[in-house]
């Protein structure tokens, strides 16, 4: 071999996970995503819990931050890129706390990043139509939402909001500054697409939740639809400006 040739280095890769109330979840979560990736280095934002949360990601060693006051899930998750920015990773894959999202497919989600040349890649149940996990209300509201967004921005987005996501440097640095606070899976898509990043996605199969259930639902799918259409709206205006 020759000496004087550069081995490329492995890619840092972070997975954050967003966390309020998921002491039944965290531990297996958070461990599972260690062990899914070479590389992998992990980060709970424990959102001001008020449960055991804090104390089992103290007693399981899991590197962690914890939030002084809840931020939701925008300010959590920008945390992480906050963190992944300033310590130096190439990649940052957002994983919920719940346990839907499956660990074991990160690498998916990495391999089609890296072969396609995205900035960031969404981990879709609905990418090949074959996978219902979620409601009837959901899924048509995901459609719509979808739809939405390829009107404002020529591209179709099949799951716009799954929080399974893989975003690289480029794109960090965009959304360390930039991610949106409310409703930030679908708003974040539209805010990468309509600022030139590339965006895929990649089928994924998702879990059943371990506990708990989705706000989004039954009435307030359609509430959730409408402020996040509203939403939109305020982004193509100030985009214009």
């Amino acid at each position: 071999m020759d000496g004087n040739k550069k081995t490329m280095a492995t890619p840092r890769i972070l997975v954050i996970i967003p966390a309020f109330n998921e002491e039944k979840s965290i531990a297996s979560v958070a461990h599972a995503a260690a062990a899914a990736h070479p590389g992998i280095e992990v980060l709970v934002v424990n959102d001001c819990s008020t449960d055991t949360t804090a104390a089992i990601l103290r007693e399981e060693g899991i590197n962690h931050v914890s939030l002084p006051v809840n931020l939701g899930i925008g300010g959590a998750v920008q945390t992480g890129f906050l963190y992944a920015w300033e310590n130096g990773h190439d990649v940052a894959v957002q994983v919920d706390g719940d346990g839907q999202h499956p660990p074991q497919q990160i690498g998916l989600l990495l391999d089609a990043m890296s072969r396609n040349g995205w900035d960031a890649v969404i981990g879709s149940r609905y990418a090949r139509g074959n996978q219902i996990v979620s409601s009837l209300a959901r899924r048509i509201g995901g459609g719509v939402l979808g739809a939405i967004i390829r009107l404002g921005t020529g591209q179709w987005v099949s799951d716009p909001t799954s929080g399974f996501r893989a975003y690289n440097r480029r794109a960090l640095e965009y959304l360390r500054r930039n991610y949106p606070q409310e409703y930030p899976e679908p708003i974040c898509a539209i805010e990468l697409l309509m600022n030139g990043y590339k965006l895929g996605e990649v089928p994924i199969v998702m879990q059943e939740r371990q506990h708990g259930q989705s706000s989004i639902q039954g009435l307030n799918t359609l509430l959730y639809m409408i402020k996040v259409i509203f939403a939109i709206i305020i982004v193509r205006i100030r985009r214009r400006r």
